[in-house]
């Protein structure tokens, strides 16, 4: 059989974007995709059997990130698994508000709060490699999957440990909190787009806001003077969580929209 039939089979019997078909095929050949394109080897059968499994899956609804494994968010290569929430590109958005209120010069100390993958810490922490994050998930696996991902993008200047949300971080201070907390609605039917994804990092209870509204209370303790705090949410939680920021007497509070025209981020200062 040669090369070129199969791999043109598996675009033609799937209705697969070819990007997707592509990564399947590169990561089973463990190939990039200028490799693909020149690719001119026969493939063996247990080559052919899993990538037409992963495409399988694909077309299930598995996400890519969970086939192969990894996922891009900002400049980094993340190792992602079952336990860890796939990084979205709306998230990049509050990297860029970090990079807006601080100099390449930086050197504070900011913490991420339910750090997931470690996609914000690491983005942040390589753009500012003189300031010192640390960050924090409840989950074990979570923080076993972000120190390897920190090794993984070889950043040294950041870490992780377990703790639900400020529990175990004393009485230390930062200069900004940044966090994307879990914010969708616990009977939300969107969920079900989401069903390959750990639940405890999608909901929270009290309509979504249970997490938000425990951090923006709580956060004003581990906050320097002028320390901001910055958050993600739901596309129609930014009127409640700029209300509850200022009921908690922060100032300078925004909310930023996304590249979709969406409001994302609310930052707040005290």
């Amino acid at each position: 059989m040669s090369t070129h039939q199969p791999l043109k089979y598996f675009y033609q019997n799937t209705k697969l974007e070819k990007r997707e078909i592509d990564l399947v095929i590169c990561h089973v050949l463990k190939i990039n995709t200028a490799e693909l394109f020149i690719w001119n080897k026969q493939l063996e059968e247990s080559q052919m059997n899993q990538i037409l499994e992963f495409i399988k899956q694909r077309e299930n609804g598995k996400p890519l990130a969970y086939i192969t494994g990894h996922k891009e968010f900002w400049t980094l290569d993340l190792i992602v698994n079952e336990h860890t929430l796939i990084p979205r590109p709306e998230t990049e958005l509050i990297i860029e508000t970090v990079l807006e209120l601080t100099d390449d010069s930086f050197g504070g100390n900011i913490l991420d709060l339910g750090t997931g993958t470690g996609a914000i810490a690491l983005s942040i922490a390589k753009e500012r490699p003189h300031s010192q994050i640390t960050a924090i998930d409840f989950s074990n696996d979570c923080v076993e999957i972000a120190r390897k991902n920190q090794i993984h993008n070889q950043i040294h200047n950041a870490k992780f440990l377990q703790s639900n949300w400020f529990s175990n971080l004393d009485n230390k201070q930062f200069d900004i909190i940044v966090s994307n907390p879990p914010y969708i609605e616990e009977n939300d039917p969107h969920l079900q787009d989401l069903k390959y994804e750990p639940i405890t990092a999608l909901t929270s209870s009290n309509y979504g806001f249970k997490d938000l509204f425990q951090i923006i209370s709580t956060a004003k303790n581990h906050l320097k003077s002028n320390g901001y705090l910055i958050l993600e949410h739901g596309y129609n939680q930014h009127q409640q969580v700029t209300d509850f920021m200022k009921y908690n007497d922060y100032s300078d509070i925004k909310t930023l929209k996304d590249l979709a025209l969406i409001p994302r981020v609310t930052m707040g200062r005290v």
